[in-house]
């Protein structure tokens, strides 16, 4: 499974499910996740909570409307358990789980979670017999898993992963030569991202509106009606990716024409802000442009064609994406909780430890920090709840399908057949990309010192 602002998403051995970050509540029955129009079993009333992904490892906790507190961590992880249940029909799950993380996550956030996803009966190793091992992976690492299988990327130089999400982009450079090991920290650039293109493109039909007459800003209604044109943009963006005309239907009582290349001109400077940032991030790194041998297009935005050509156009390397961007991820987590013991290959990962004993608190969760791992604590951290604050999940016991002895291992698979459930954003056994730094490039350069951090 992934996790995002905007989506969480699981893939299944045959199926793929998203569902938005939506949390309800009951008191008689576990948790459902994700909103009415994509959850047929939301057909009760329940507490609601939302916007808590991005609090992950905040000391404050989430205010409900009767007046609840919940960790955030905690919410994330009912809201992945009943996604997990979803993608199995509500059957036991799996015997391998993956977890991928967003990438720029610091090392409270990484901790939080995994402590929440333990005290899951289903993920609590040592404290149920029917326990599943949990992984967690950063989801640029996950990206690299999964692309390195197919469609295959260059086995030498310097490879850029961009992460075009809803909140924002991330650029994590890696060295291909060097088993894809980051060689500078994970940046988030936040001017490019689904939210600031949702409302640039809403102001643009709204500058369109006054001639047809259709919306009156001084209304009363007006609030409503520019909720339902955001949504209505949002759905415009997401099919102008795969066709060059759409139509904004029943948009504020009438019908408004877009084009592909009209979504293009409204997103034309911010998008060449993520390449500047991707030129800053070389630079910083000591690596030259003409090092760069191939961009990785991952996440939601990936599914814009301008994103593909800008960025091929601007530094002349091929982009490479998955069909789905937007699972890429969840796919690399599918692979990797498939793998043979001992394989490393693709992407060098090691166990993740408790983020508290790898970074200052201070660290700036905008920053992945290039080390040894992406953490290094005992990955069986205990950390219990804060005084005052609420499980999101309430104390009931719920009787599931008895879990199957593991069966012996056998040979590697195509990914669309493997019984894994994955989830991008958190996890159990924590296990991260091993980022090094000072390490040589594929092409001649001269290094510039050590560079190390953590997750």
């Amino acid at each position: 499974m992934s996790i995002g602002v905007t989506n969480l998403a699981a893939v299944a051995a045959d199926h793929s499910i998203t569902r938005k970050p939506v949390l309800t509540l009951y008191r008689q029955r576990p948790p459902e996740v994700g909103v009415p129009s994509e959850n047929p079993r939301l057909d009760e009333p329940g507490l609601v909570i939302t916007d808590f992904v991005d609090r992950v490892g905040d000391s404050v906790g989430i205010v409900a409307a009767d007046g609840s507190v919940y960790r955030s961590e905690a919410l994330v992880a009912d809201a992945l358990l009943a996604l997990a249940y979803t993608a199995t029909g509500g059957r036991a799950l799996p015997g391998s789980v993956t977890v991928t993380y967003p990438a720029h996550w610091g090392p409270a956030a990484v901790a939080a979670l995994d402590s929440a996803l333990r005290r899951a009966s289903e993920w609590s190793h040592g404290t149920s017999s029917t326990a599943q091992p949990l992984s967690l992976l950063p989801d640029a690492a996950a990206a690299l898993y999964a692309i390195r299988a197919d469609p295959g990327i260059p086995a030498r130089g310097i490879v850029a992963v961009c992460d075009f999400g809803g909140s924002g982009t991330g650029i994590t450079l890696v060295d291909a030569a060097d088993e894809y090991r980051p060689v500078a920290a994970t940046v988030r650039h936040q001017a490019f991202s689904g939210d600031l293109i949702d409302q640039s493109l809403l102001s643009y039909v709204m500058s369109e509106l006054p001639g047809t007459g259709a919306f009156d800003p001084a209304g009363t209604s007006a609030i409503g009606s520019l909720t339902k044109l955001r949504i209505e943009c949002r759905k415009a963006k997401e099919r102008l990716s795969s066709s060059t005309v759409t139509t904004l239907t029943d948009a504020l009582g009438g019908d408004i024409r877009l084009t592909r290349n009209e979504l293009e001109d409204t997103i034309r400077d911010s998008l060449d802000s993520v390449g500047r940032a991707l030129e800053q991030t070389l630079a910083r790194s000591g690596i030259r442009t003409a090092e760069l041998v191939a961009i990785v297009s991952v996440g939601g935005g990936a599914n814009i064609p301008a994103v593909t050509t800008t960025l091929s156009g601007r530094f002349c390397v091929p982009v490479v994406r998955t069909p789905r961007p937007q699972l890429t991820a969840a796919f690399g987590g599918a692979l990797w909780a498939a793998r043979r013991p001992g394989d490393t290959s693709a992407t060098v990962l090691t166990a993740v430890t408790s983020a508290t004993a790898t970074a200052p608190a201070d660290a700036p969760a905008s920053v992945l920090q290039p080390a040894l791992a992406w953490s290094e604590a005992d990955e069986d951290s205990h950390i219990g709840p804060a005084p005052g604050y609420t499980a999101a999940r309430p104390s009931l016991s719920f009787d599931h399908d008895a879990h199957a002895e593991p069966e012996p291992k056998s040979p590697p698979i195509p990914w669309y057949r493997l019984p894994a459930v994955i989830i991008t954003g958190t996890r159990g056994d924590v296990l991260g990309l091993r980022w090094r730094s000072g390490c040589p490039p594929a092409t001649s350069r001269r290094r510039r010192g050590p560079r190390r951090g953590r997750v």
